[in-house]
C-alpha cells in the first residue's frame, strides 16, 4: 500500500473513533438514568395521545328576597311603557350588569305569580304579576326559588297555577322549589354550563300555616331530615355540585337560630357544596363547614332582601353573594366568595324604590331613604352591620378597609 492511502486510512479511523467516544451510550437496564430520552415510536405516541388537565370556571351570583309590595306593584305600574302593563326593570338597573355577566344567578322570589284572576296584593298574602318573573329572566336571572312561607298564599290553586306558569318559562329558567308531586320533588333540578352540571334543591320552613288541599298532589318541601338526605343523595348521583336553598331562620335576627345551625351541618355532612339561605328580611353571617368525609361547604345563613319595603333600613340590606366554580381534573370547588351588601332604597310615600349596591349609597340617597318610615340609618350604619356579621375573607375590598 502507498504511504498516501495509508496515511488517508489511518485519518479515517482516528475521526471514527472519536464520533464512536462522542456518541451518547445506552445504559443498562436499572442503572437510573434519568437523562437518556425514549426516542421510541410507542413513546412518541403515547405523548401525542396524553390530554391536558381540564381547568373550567364558571361565576356564580345569587340574591335573597325579591317581595313585591303595594308600593312595588305602582311604581311597577307608573314605569310602564304602554306596552305591558307593569314594568318592573327599572328596580334592577344597578345590579343589572352583574347579574346577567354571571354564568348563573339565583334569586328567591318571596311572593306567588298566580296570575290576574286572584287580583294582585301584598301582605299578608302575597300575588305579584306573572310578568315579573319575564323582567326577572330578563334581568339576568338564571335559577328562581319558589319554597317560602308565602308559596300557598292564593291557596293550593294558585300555588298549582303558579307552577304551571313557570313550566312555561322552563327553557329559559330553571324554577326551584314547586313541585306537582314527590316524583316531581324527587327528580333534581340541573342546570349544566360549560359542561359542569350543578343540581338544586330547595326547602321551606313553613308556608304560613296554610295547608294544601287534600286531593292535591302537589309537594311542599318542607325542611325535614330524610328528604334533605335523600334529595341530596339523588342530585349527587346525577351532577358534579349541588346547591341547597333554605328558606329558615327567625325573623329580623342577625343571627342564625340553633335549628339553621344544626341543619346547615346535616346538609354539610350529605355532601352538598353551597347552602343559600333567605327569610329573616335581615342578613346573617357566611361560613365554611366542613362535612362529615372532609368537603368543604359555602354556608349563606341569610342574603336579606333585596326588594322589600319595610320600616327599618337594615330590612332594606341584603347581600348579592358572588363566587367561583372551579374545575379542576375530576375535582369541583367553590373559591373566591364575595358578599357584595345591596341596599333598597324607596323615597317619599314609599316610591321610586330601586337597588343600589351599597358602596354607591350616597348622602342624597341618605337623605330620602325610607322617610315615611322616618329611616335615618344610612351608610355608615348599614356598613357597620356588614362589618360586624361578615367576616373579613367574604368582604370587598372597600369594606376591608373601613376603619372601625
Amino acid at each position: 500500500m502507498k504511504k498516501g492511502a495509508l496515511a488517508f486510512l489511518l485519518v479515517i479511523l482516528t475521526f471514527s473513533f472519536l464520533l464512536a467516544s462522542c456518541a451518547p451510550k445506552s445504559e443498562p437496564a436499572g442503572t437510573g438514568r434519568e437523562d437518556v430520552i425514549d426516542l421510541s415510536p410507542e413513546s412518541i405516541t403515547k405523548a401525542e395521545d396524553t390530554e391536558p388537565e381540564v381547568y373550567k370556571k364558571l361565576t356564580f351570583a345569587a340574591v335573597g328576597d325579591n317581595i313585591i309590595y303595594q308600593a312595588g306593584l305602582t311604581d311597577a305600574k307608573n314605569r310602564s311603557d304602554g306596552s305591558r302593563p307593569f314594568n318592573f326593570l327599572p328596580n334592577y338597573t344597578n345590579i343589572a350588569e352583574t347579574i346577567a355577566s354571571a354564568d348563573i344567578a339565583f334569586i328567591n322570589q318571596e311572593t306567588p305569580l298566580a296570575g290576574e284572576k286572584y287580583g294582585y296584593s301584598d301582605y299578608p298574602l302575597f300575588n305579584s304579576p306573572q310578568s315579573l318573573a319575564e323582567d326577572l329572566i330578563t334581568v339576568g336571572f338564571d335559577v328562581i326559588a319558589m319554597a317560602n312561607n308565602h308559596m300557598l298564599d292564593m291557596g293550593t290553586n294558585g300555588l298549582a297555577d303558579t307552577i304551571a306558569y313557570y313550566k312555561t318559562l322552563s327553557d329559559r329558567v330553571t324554577m326551584i322549589g314547586g313541585y306537582e308531586n314527590e316524583a316531581d320533588f324527587n327528580t333534581p333540578r340541573i342546570v349544566e354550563r360549560d359542561g359542569i352540571k350543578i343540581a338544586f334543591v330547595a326547602f321551606t320552613y313553613a308556608t304560613n300555616g296554610l295547608s294544601l288541599s287534600q286531593n292535591s298532589d302537589i309537594y311542599i318541601p318542607y325542611i325535614d331530615d330524610e328528604a334533605i338526605e335523600s334529595s341530596i343523595a339523588a342530585a349527587r348521583e346525577q351532577a358534579d355540585l349541588v346547591f341547597v336553598s333554605m328558606h329558615w331562620g327567625d325573623e329580623n335576627v342577625f343571627q342564625p337560630n340553633n335549628g339553621q345551625k344544626r341543619v346547615a351541618q346535616l346538609i354539610a355532612d350529605c355532601g352538598a357544596d353551597v347552602i343559600i339561605g333567605h327569610h329573616p328580611h335581615v342578613i346573617q353571617p357566611m361560613e365554611w363547614l366542613e362535612g362529615e368525609e372532609g368537603n368543604k361547604t359555602l354556608c349563606i345563613y341569610s342574603l336579606g332582601d333585596l326588594i322589600a319595603v319595610m320600616t327599618r333600613a337594615s330590612n332594606m340590606l341584603g347581600g348579592l353573594v358572588t363566587f367561583d366554580i372551579v374545575q379542576e381534573g375530576d375535582e369541583f370547588r367553590i373559591e373566591n366568595p364575595i358578599f357584595n351588601p345591596t341596599v333598597f332604597h324607596f323615597g317619599p310615600s314609599y316610591y321610586n324604590g330601586k337597588i343600589y349596591f351599597l358602596s354607591d349609597f350616597t348622602p342624597e340617597l341618605e337623605r330620602t331613604f325610607g322617610n315615611v318610615y322616618g329611616i335615618t340609618d344610612g351608610y355608615n350604619e348599614l356598613s357597620a352591620i356588614v362589618k360586624e356579621l361578615i367576616d373579613d375573607e367574604f368582604l370587598p375590598e372597600y369594606l376591608k378597609n373601613v376603619q372601625e
